[in-house]
């Protein structure tokens, strides 16, 4: 099931804007290269936990 979501969160609590590709893979609109630790998202104003998978798209436990 595809969710729109607003931004993720990483384990330190900075909020990334972010979206999915043509193949669900996340993308973070950053112009630097930087490593983030996804662990929660924010969908429709609410915060749900989250992460990455090895294929590299965004899991959002909405349950």
């Amino acid at each position: 099931m595809a969710v729109e979501f607003d931004a993720v969160i990483d384990h330190d609590g900075v909020v990334w804007q972010a979206f999915t590709d043509e193949d669900g893979v996340l993308v973070i609109d950053v112009d630097a290269d930087v490593i983030v630790y996804v662990n929660r998202a924010v969908v429709g104003g609410l915060v749900y936990p989250a992460w990455v998978d090895d294929s590299g798209r965004l899991i959002i436990e909405l349950d």
